[in-house]
């Protein structure tokens, strides 16, 4: 009998119908060990080695007992956990605890017939540089969390607890609002005109971008220089000083990572991250997607086919382009191994999910043969006007016009990708058909003019602005700026949304984060006493660097975790703040 040890209860039922009479299979139900939840540190540094002490989840009592007692008949076990580091981690944590014997590993990264069957002929030896990748996280976490922590609650009892990874987004949000508080709102007036030629409809409209040469920017701050300029340029010429009309491409986005799906749904559907993720497992384990924890735009070459085959049936010749499209992953240490997430079956159509997850479905299938799709072509014109032309002299002695207007059009010429998907934005943070105000004279088709073009002045206006403070992040704004940095992985981010909110350190309303005045605080203590260690962007990105480092080989982990457990211990130590490794956490402030 060959024993198939899985995470999920839900995998258990389709992947033994995938698979003959000699396979049992079972489930883990996740971690089934860790380190303590309450006590010490339970992590031992002695002589360059570290000794975690891992115990026994008390959940987990009477699952590790059942597959002891399935073991004990087993020929052969195959471990065959989520396809990451977790998952990794997982089946070690489970061959420490049914003993001494040879297991072999499974990866399978969708749980279809074909790939399962054939993950299990390609069983594989336990990777511990991945194993030893996320023990350096665990390690590093409960470090932080143990020397900050206790410390943290003296100064604010509400304060609950200091993330290694958590702390950063802390201070992103943090910052951001400070930057809110100290926005000054100034008001000013952008020029726009609406000319046409005589003979050469239609009317387009055109705003003041430069004044003697320079930049204008939001200089006219004065609303009454504002309507005496205006009052000025209805007496002066207008004249075309350039018409330019070029071709313009856009390519299909990616298809999506764990980062992306989760900003795309929240932006399109409102879900979030958290949400996100319980879908995504659930469309997972019924073989609908590929597995939902990759920061790599990849894909396999026998899906890029599948793709490239629907498209050719679905739509006319010029939508497929003449050779497969490769889209580059950008994320910071993203793992090439990995897909992107995307269908199983790609001619499964959207139509084929129902229930919940039926919209994240659709856009995962949408993204996903989108991405092969030819790109999309629009035609933009851009005119500029000058006007009192010859009436200013430039330094070098040139008759120059006092003032430059633009006009800026654009026309589809072909959809390509967004005829499946009507979209325009690849932008997951920002809500489709969205515009900022200076937009909003955008002109569609603009007509032809040739330099030189006199130009009839129809109306001018004063349009008033104000400055805005930065916007507020979201949790996918968020989750994109966290990506950006190379912080966090991709299984972490909901995670991180949700302590963030739970601990009262940040509050969202309107779907906008704000940080509370306890958060506030909590990342003050932070930069007084750990300022260029874990509550910095910068060194936190570099220990995400090292840690990844750990899961190619290319880095000792006890090193990497030694090194930066004694930074914080010191900064600490120096600070006058508590902390003995080898000692009991002192009482909690408001306990006696």
């Amino acid at each position: 009998m060959k024993l198939v040890i899985v995470e999920s209860p839900n995998k258990v039922g389709k992947i033994k119908g995938f698979l003959g009479p000699d396979y049992r299979v079972a489930a883990s139900f996740g971690h089934i060990r860790d380190l303590p939840a309450t006590g010490d540190l339970a992590v031992k540094f002695e002589d360059g080695h570290i000794a975690p002490t891992y115990v026994p989840l008390e959940r987990s009592a009477r699952r590790i007992s059942e597959l002891r007692e399935l073991a004990k008949t087993a020929d052969e076990i195959l471990l065959a956990t989520d396809p990451d580091r977790e998952g990794e981690a997982i089946a070690w944590h489970v061959s420490q605890l049914l003993g001494e014997r040879e297991y072999r590993r499974v990866v399978f990264r969708s749980i279809t017939k074909a790939e399962v069957q054939k993950a299990m002929g390609a069983a594989r030896a336990l990777d511990r540089n991945l194993v030893d990748a996320q023990q350096a996280r665990r390690v590093l976490d409960r470090v932080v969390g143990w020397v900050v922590s206790p410390t943290l609650r003296r100064v604010a009892k509400e304060a609950k607890s200091a993330g290694r990874v958590q702390s950063v987004a802390l201070r992103l949000v943090a910052e951001r609002e400070r930057e809110i508080g100290k926005h000054k709102t100034v008001d000013y007036y952008v020029l726009s005109a609406r000319l046409e030629k005589d003979g050469s409809p239609p009317p387009f409209a055109a705003k003041l971008i430069a004044w003697k040469n320079h930049p204008l920017g939001q200089r006219l701050r004065d609303p009454r220089l504002a309507e005496k300029t205006i009052g000025w340029l209805k007496t002066v010429p207008w004249t075309v000083v350039r018409c330019e009309r070029k071709d313009s491409t856009r390519h299909a986005p990616p298809p999506f990572t764990t980062a992306t799906v989760q900003q795309a749904a929240s932006v399109r559907l409102g879900l979030n991250p958290e949400a996100t993720m319980r879908q995504l497992q659930s469309l997972f384990e019924d073989g609908k997607i590929t597995y939902h924890r990759t920061d790599s735009t990849a894909l396999a070459p026998e899906a890029v086919a599948a793709a490239r085959d629907l498209i050719k049936k679905k739509y006319p010749p010029e939508y497929l382009p003449a050779a497969a499209i490769v889209h580059a992953t950008k994320a910071a240490n993203a793992q090439e191994a990995h897909e992107a997430i995307r269908p199983t079956h790609p001619e499964t159509g959207p139509d084929a999910v129902r229930g919940e997850a039926a919209a994240l479905y659709q856009l995962i299938w949408q993204r996903f043969v989108a991405c092969q799709m030819s790109p999309a072509k629009d035609q933009i014109t851009t005119i500029d006007v000058a006007c009192a032309p010859g009436q200013w002299k430039a330094e070098s002695g040139e008759a120059a016009p006092m003032g430059i207007f633009q006009a800026k059009g654009k026309v589809p010429l072909f959809d390509g990708w967004r005829k499946l998907t009507g979209e325009d934005a690849t932008e997951e943070t920002k809500k489709k058909g969205k515009k900022d105000e200076d937009d909003e004279d955008e002109a569609g088709e603009l007509p032809l003019l040739n330099p030189g073009d006199d130009l009839n002045l129809l109306d001018l206006a004063a349009l008033k602005r104000s400055t805005k403070p930065p916007p507020r992040y979201t949790q996918a704004s968020l989750i994109k700026k966290l990506e950006a940095e190379g912080i966090g992985r991709p299984s972490t981010y909901a995670a991180i949304m949700k302590v963030l909110l739970l601990r009262g350190y940040v509050k969202e309303e309107k779907r906008k984060l704000l940080a509370t005045p306890l958060g506030l605080s909590v990342v003050d203590f932070l930069i007084r006493h750990y300022a260029g260690n874990f509550i910095d962007v910068d060194y936190t990105a570099r220990l995400e660097d090292d840690l990844d480092r750990i899961s190619r080989g290319e880095a000792d982990w006890e090193k990497v975790v030694t090194d930066a457990s004694f930074a914080v211990i010191k900064l600490a130590r120096g600070a006058g703040l508590w902390y003995d490794p080898l000692a009991p956490r002192p009482p909690r402030p408001d306990k006696k």
